[in-house]
């Protein structure tokens, strides 16, 4: 009880000062009057003087119950024009703050409270379609100081945050210390670096997917932190050469990984108690029982392409493939435990 007593004695004066808590405190003090009027005045119960309160400042008037004295005609009616006023200051300044915080978090100006959620630090051509991706998996907040950005951010359908991504200031802002994952998409590979050494220096252990501009600064952005690292323009620039010719593999790329027009290419974590685990890629047969053809099998971070017949698949690895989505979801439920075990 000491320690409840102290946390409030050090907590209210920081309460006091919000919006919130003054209106609760003056709606509560109307309602405190008028139920200990009525149980004075009136002489009822404190359950029915509560019970007539609410009902008078809420303007209902069943009429089951009304004031007998004098004294509690002229209460009553004090009690009426107090709550109305109270009532009337509240939603007032409720609507101000509900309006204030929209204007807040229109214009950029928040601090994100939440967690496991993903910050995208800048904005390129390709931060649309990975927004599209991601869907309404996650919700995802976009750190920039342009007001295109801003514009494009909400015209999107995702938050936005007024802040310079290389500044750990405002890295804060965006909470990145709580996120799932921070993806750098950077308008150079120099600001790309400084961005990720400023959320590692927040967060050691959050997942970043940086965006490189340049093949040969791959090493730079990697040494900076980055767990993944994307390379569009060379991805892009080879598929397009190797289009002079036949071009099918732009058209895989295009259709699989673009377009999902039929299949697409997923990764698939290995479950306790899965019916892949601890079986020989040979054994598995995973094309034969799911559909789904294999591309590789990652494990603790190396990805191998095309395992041989021996791979041991294990509990926690992750299986690269393409396939139906009905494919990926046999595995994701684990149904193949009882019809094959």
């Amino acid at each position: 009880m000491i320690i409840f007593i102290d946390i409030l004695r050090e907590q209210f004066p920081r309460l006091i000062k919000r919006p919130l808590t003054r209106i609760l405190i003056l709606v509560l003090a109307v309602i405190a009057y008028g139920t200990i009027g009525f149980h004075i005045l009136e002489g009822h119960g404190w359950t029915v003087s509560l019970y007539w309160t609410i009902i008078t400042i809420g303007s209902v008037g069943y009429g089951d119950f009304y004031p007998k004295t004098h004294m509690g005609m002229y209460f009553t009616i004090t009690l009426i024009v107090f709550g109305i006023g109270t009532f009337a200051i509240a939603i007032a300044s409720i609507g101000e703050l509900i309006t204030n915080n929209q204007h807040m978090k229109i214009m950029g100006l928040i601090n994100v409270k939440r967690s496991k959620h993903i910050v995208i630090c800048g904005w390129t051509e390709s931060t649309i379609q990975c927004i599209k991706e991601i869907g309404k998996e996650n919700e995802v907040f976009v750190l920039d100081e342009d007001e295109d950005v801003r514009k494009k951010a909400l015209k999107n359908g995702v938050n936005y945050i007024h802040g310079d991504p290389t500044r750990e200031s405002d890295l804060n802002k965006a909470n990145v210390l709580g996120a799932k994952a921070v993806i750098v998409d950077m308008e150079s590979d120099s600001h790309t670096i400084h961005c990720i050494l400023g959320i590692r220096k927040i967060n050691a252990k959050v997942r970043i997917i940086a965006e490189t501009k340049r093949y040969e600064n791959i090493d730079q952005i990697k040494l900076a932190g980055a767990n993944q690292i994307i390379s569009p323009f060379v991805i892009s620039g080879r598929l397009m050469y190797k289009s002079i010719e036949g071009g099918y593999e732009a058209t895989f790329v295009q259709d699989v990984l673009a377009e999902h027009k039929s299949r697409e290419i997923r990764e698939v974590k290995v479950l306790a108690g899965s019916y892949f685990a601890g079986q020989t890629v040979k054994d598995a047969e995973i094309h034969n029982k799911t559909g789904i053809i294999l591309v590789g099998i990652g494990k603790k971070g190396d990805l191998t392409i095309d395992p041989p017949n021996e791979f041991i698949i294990e509990e926690g690895d992750i299986i690269l493939g393409i396939g139906k989505p009905d494919e990926f979801e046999k595995i994701e439920k684990n149904e193949f435990k009882n019809e094959f075990s």
